[in-house]
């Protein structure tokens, strides 16, 4: 159900896309002891992240944490401290915790060599046994890697591979700086599906200059047409106030909100009539897929990493920047890498800040996730008053339904659930100083 153009104009705000809670821009500096007490409250198995920064080319839309480098050297010193700092993580462990979930993100894991991307894979299983149902996943760009190179990936466990499209248009990905032919994501596909049945996911952006309803259009029914495992469909976050190269896009002309809509709207009738089933706020899957069962189940959840099934794993993370969340505990590591780096060279966690949830925390925190995930909640009678008061304008819209001892989203309010999530925010300040989100429009 699209949303009408005044519709989206009343909730038009900025708003957390809550892969936490609190969410990042609220962490504050965190004690050692802290982190040493959650971790030691843990026990079963672990999921861990691993930060690797380097990109070759800087795509302007990015919002992530990158550093960019031409020469490849950099990324062998760099596993050398990764697997430092996983010593230091796992020193802290209680003993005969395996590993559940892995997943290498950035910036661009592909930078490293095969050589050091094998040595880190290496290590991280010398460190930490693996569950004989572990979810290896790792982000690629298709540019980055060769069929020798996906082979290699193939041969260190990997079993989710998430390659970045963005988008097929040759004169939006070159409005982006990111070159990238159809053929390249083709070929990536083919090499994997010749070793293997995996699991593949295609991200796609809406909201980036020269995108036009007749061009997404066609970038969508190629790339159902791969027939991934899933998709991704995000909306382009414009925060030129954090990251500054995003200012190069708006000379070129970004879509407004009615434009954006319009294509949110193309994606999900095209993906819906290939067979995609919508997972969350801007996921596709096919049926089956594991995410598609835990939505029906009312058990899929949320973490850094995106939507998952395992999201109720203590979840470390590693390399600069990387946030891990255990025992009630969010902890981030240093962002600079030299500061990162000195800290493991002399055998001190390189966590920078964080937060420990409270008791409040912890209930809002699970409130959102369900709303987030599952756009259902159910709560006791007379809980959450204050919040309910204030959706009673959400349910005059069609947004949502106030249930006896529960909070239903509707298929209309699913494009404003951010919106809806952020009534239980009690660290999201008013507009109009709040400038450390996206809009949500």
């Amino acid at each position: 159900m699209t949303p009408t153009p005044a519709l989206v104009a009343r909730y038009r705000t900025r708003a957390p896309r809550y892969t936490s809670y609190p969410t990042a821009p609220h962490f504050l500096p965190l004690e050692g002891a802290v982190v040493d007490a959650a971790l030691g409250r843990g026990a079963g198995p672990v999921s861990l992240y691993v930060h690797i920064p380097f990109c070759r080319s800087l795509c302007t839309y990015c919002g992530c944490h990158v550093e960019i480098r031409r020469n490849r050297d950099v990324g062998a010193n760099y596993v050398d401290a990764l697997l430092a700092e996983l010593d230091l993580w796992c020193a802290r462990l209680r003993s005969g915790r395996p590993l559940d979930q892995l997943a290498l993100g950035g910036g661009t894991p592909t930078f490293l060599r095969p050589t050091d991307m094998r040595r880190l894979v290496d290590g991280i299983r010398l460190r930490l046994a693996s569950t004989s149902t572990i979810d290896a996943s790792i982000e690629i760009d298709p540019r980055t890697v060769d069929d020798n190179y996906l082979e290699t990936l193939v041969a260190c466990g990997f079993n989710r591979f998430s390659f970045g499209v963005q988008d097929l248009d040759p004169g939006v990905l070159d409005a982006v700086n990111r070159p990238q032919s159809a053929e390249t994501v083709h070929n990536c596909l083919a090499t994997l599906r010749r070793h293997g049945d995996f699991d593949i996911n295609l991200d796609l952006m809406y909201g980036l200059p020269g995108q036009v309803p007749q061009g997404f259009a066609s970038t969508v029914d190629a790339v159902a047409t791969l027939r991934p495992t899933r998709i991704a469909l995000f909306h382009y976050a414009h925060v030129p106030w954090l990251k500054p190269a995003q200012k190069l896009l708006e000379p070129k002309g970004l879509p407004d909100s009615a434009v954006k809509s319009q294509l949110f709207d193309i994606a999900d009738t095209g993906l819906r009539s290939a067979g995609y089933l919508v997972v969350g706020m801007d996921h596709f899957a096919l049926p089956g897929d594991e995410l598609i069962e835990a939505q029906a189940k009312g058990t899929l959840q949320r973490n850094f990493m995106g939507y998952t099934t395992r999201g109720g794993l203590d979840q470390l993370g590693i390399g600069v920047s990387a946030i891990g969340s255990f025992g009630g505990v969010y902890a981030q590591d240093i962002k600079e890498r030299e500061a990162w780096n000195e800290s493991v060279s002399r055998g001190a966690l390189p966590v920078s800040r964080g937060f420990a949830l409270s008791t409040d925390d912890l209930a809002r925190r699970a409130v959102i996730m369900d709303l987030f995930c599952n756009f259902h909640v159910r709560h006791e009678a007379g809980a959450w008053a204050e919040e309910r008061e204030r959706l009673a304008p959400m349910a005059a819209d069609g947004l949502v339904r106030l249930e006896e001892g529960g909070i239903q989203v509707t298929p209309l309010g699913r494009h404003f659930v951010r919106n809806v999530c952020a009534v239980f925010d009690r660290y999201l300040e008013p507009e109009p100083g709040q400038r450390r989100y996206s809009e949500t429009a």
